[in-house]
């Protein structure tokens, strides 16, 4: 509209210069004429320049302003995936602190007259009432063990590292198979969990199997019903938080470039960048440039962590010392301008060229009396902004996320084409409904609550939902923006909704043929070797377990799952007289028996597991000396998983009878192994025998019958 009344001014002026010629009595008459039109061209030079300069910043202003909302959005989101994530975590602890047995036994340990070297010496007791009505007096010293082993159990069952019971002093008295010693800040952090009586995080640590972070609960005395009372103890716990700290600070799938999420830990007086599946995963940040914004600071343009300048702003988590930190290079934002800036500078200097093609237009037409020429320049501008609004309006129709605005009432004063088609509503009869009208009562209930939270918190809100349009569900994200008319006042919601719909159903899809090809293939085995019934079964129970207490990650122990339950498909081309032959096997026999895995290979090649399920299957059978098959790997060549599920492949088939022998004991299975440390691995035969001898190894040996 500005450019067509820009370019119509000129217009205004031409019965003025047409009359000019006529003017013969007057010998330079036409020079007035000339002289204004010149100063009239001069002003429209000028504010040709003025308008790009102030519509550039005008830009410049809104792509801060929806980079602020944008990365506020980003930010704020994460944070409460990461706190609704860390709830999820300390909910297991419960089992603990509001356990009568736990707490019965802390008091028994605080009121103990003997310390803690009295007590391991066979001072102090329990006092439990026996069938009589009396009271049986039980040593601490012998409780101790016992409580430990559950504690251990617990540990396993829930995930956990290690856990541990501590007193008053931070001294722990019952610990976790395995549980290292206390440091001096985990006793330092359990004394103020004494002292406030509520649950604490600690910081997080970088281990060998990746990032920890301890967990301390208040344990209260037996006779504790208020909560009031100080507690008695502390509950430890360490869980292993790498893999999914990963998975949180992943990029999301439509990151702009130069686009970064920071995790910051902050930690006696010192700040960390905690970078999982780096190494080290917790970075220090040595100066205070490097450390970036503050914990809940604004948005800005600033030094960025890494070096350079980038605009970021900081979202605190609620919990531990943590804030997020999401940034992206200033580089990137004036690249992004770049395309704006070039495009008004270009319609600007189109301008200067048309207007001077109208007034040369003009001075033609004094000079020849000519009035097409203006004529034509008015409708080739004319057709420029009708193809400028065609773009802006075709971009419009091309958006896919459904943008709304809904007024305090829960009507939308606006809704974008996406948003109408999904519906299967005109844009315009979609303003004015609610909530309610499009996706039903039930649905439109919970969205109104996460409307509350965003008008209550003034910050966006993320949910995601699972709706019926047509018949048909969909699974939306949806993110709500408070939206502040001109006088700063909350005056609607905005808000941005993606279907994800497609994304969530291939992955269950992709899950389910996954579970229905290996439990067809595992059948399939079992079939034709009657002896190999339940062999998979029971390697993956051992195999998972051995790398729960290894510490591996959650990528690893779903991969030994897997390459377990179908480490024997390759017996399928194996001849049927080789696999129940009573005897040994020849060495002809061997070689065509250790074909198995060329077969497995043959059979598991074009399944898409997206775990190395097949490399660990395919170097099973390597061992650590080399002399193992097919390939004669040696050492660290060997991947974990792979000498995980070796490993327990062999004590499970060792205690299984055979055509050609009868099952051993699994003590005699653990030796056999033990003797042989230069081809196994002795940490993986370390916790595979404390599996075996847990409850959950138990119950996996309950349905063998050895010789």
């Amino acid at each position: 509209m500005d450019l067509a009344g820009g370019m119509g001014a000129p217009g205004t002026t031409s019965p003025v210069p047409l009359e000019v010629p006529a003017r013969k009595a007057r010998p330079g008459g036409g020079r007035p004429v000339m002289a204004r039109a010149g100063w009239a061209f001069a002003i429209v030079a000028a504010l040709a320049i003025a308008v790009p300069v102030v519509l550039i910043s005008m830009e410049r202003g809104s792509v801060l302003r929806d980079l602020e909302r944008r990365l506020g959005i980003l930010a704020q989101g994460r944070a409460e995936v990461i706190e609704t994530w860390l709830e999820g975590l300390t909910h297991p602890i419960d089992k603990v602190v509001d356990s009568e047995l736990f707490r019965l036994f802390a008091t028994e340990i605080d009121l103990s007259l003997a310390d803690m070297a009295g007590i391991a010496s066979g001072g102090g007791t329990v006092k439990n009432q026996d069938a009589e009505g009396g009271t049986l007096a039980v040593p601490l010293a012998a409780q101790i063990p016992f409580m430990s082993q559950v504690l251990t159990d617990f540990a396993k069952t829930e995930g956990y590292t290690a856990a541990a019971l501590l007193n008053r002093e931070g001294v722990a008295y019952a610990t976790s198979a395995g549980a290292p010693e206390i440091g001096a800040a985990q006793r330092a952090t359990a004394a103020q969990t004494l002292k406030s009586g509520v649950l604490r995080y600690g910081p997080l640590r970088d281990t060998p199997g990746g990032l920890v972070m301890d967990i301390f609960a208040p344990v209260l005395s037996a006779q504790s019903e208020t909560g009031r009372e100080a507690p008695v103890g502390v509950a430890l716990l360490s869980a292993p938080v790498n893999e999914r700290l990963k998975l949180l600070l992943a990029p999301p799938p439509l990151a702009q470039a130069g686009e970064r999420l920071r995790l910051v830990q902050s930690a006696a007086g010192a700040a960390f960048e905690v970078t999982p599946g780096d190494s080290p995963s917790l970075r220090a940040l040595e100066s205070a440039a490097d450390r970036g914004p503050a914990p809940a600071a604004g948005f800005a343009k600033r030094g960025g962590i890494a070096g350079g300048s980038v605009y970021s702003l900081a979202v605190a988590v609620s919990g531990p010392a943590w804030h997020l930190v999401q940034e992206i290079d200033a580089k990137a934002v004036s690249e992004g301008l770049g395309g704006f800036i070039a495009a008004v500078v270009s319609v600007a200097v189109l301008m200067v060229l048309a207007i001077a093609a109208v007034f040369g237009a003009f001075w033609w037409r004094l000079a020849n009396e000519h009035s097409s020429a203006m004529a034509d320049q008015f409708r080739r501008l004319a057709a420029r902004i009708e193809a400028q609004k065609r773009l802006l309006d075709s971009i419009n129709n091309t958006i896919t996320d459904h943008i709304g605005l809904k007024s305090l009432d829960g009507t939308y004063r606006y809704v974008n084409p996406a948003f109408a088609r999904t519906i299967g509503k005109d844009v315009n009869r979609a303003v004015g409904l609610d909530d309610a009208a499009i996706f039903g009562a039930g649905t439109a209930q919970r969205l109104k609550l996460s409307d509350k939270r965003a008008l209550a918190s003034g910050a966006p809100v993320t949910v995601s939902e699972e709706v019926y349009l047509g018949a048909k569900a969909h699974h939306l994200q949806i993110t709500k923006v408070p939206y502040r008319d001109e006088a700063g006042v909350f005056s609607g919601i905005v808000s941005v909704t993606r279907d994800v719909t497609e994304l969530v159903e291939e992955q269950k899809k992709h899950e389910r043929a996954i579970r229905q090809t290996v439990a067809a293939l595992v059948r399939a085995v079992e079939l034709r070797d009657p002896y190999l019934a339940g062999h998979s079964r029971r390697v993956a129970g051992f195999a998972a377990a051995v790398a729960q207490r290894l510490g591996a990650s959650a990528e690893v122990i779903a991969t030994v799952e897997i390459a377990a339950d179908l480490s024997q498909i390759g017996k399928l081309g194996v001849p049927r007289e080789i696999l129940n032959k009573p005897g040994r096997l020849t060495p002809a026999q061997i070689k065509k028996m250790q074909a198995h895995l060329t077969h497995a290979e043959e059979i598991l090649r074009d399944i898409d597991f997206n775990l190395p399920v097949l490399d660990t299957i395919m170097a099973m059978h390597e061992r650590l000396d080399g002399q193992g098959y097919p390939a004669g790997l040696k050492g660290a060549k060997i991947s974990l998983a792979a000498r995980i599920l070796g490993a327990c492949d062999v004590f499970c088939a060792r205690l299984e009878p055979r055509a050609y022998r009868r099952g051993i004991a699994p003590e005699a299975a653990m030796e056999i192994l033990e003797d042989n440390a230069e081809r196994y691995d002795p940490k993986v035969i370390a916790a595979l025998r404390e599996t075996a001898q847990s409850v959950a190894g138990e119950k996996l040996l309950a349905d063998l019958e050895t010789a």
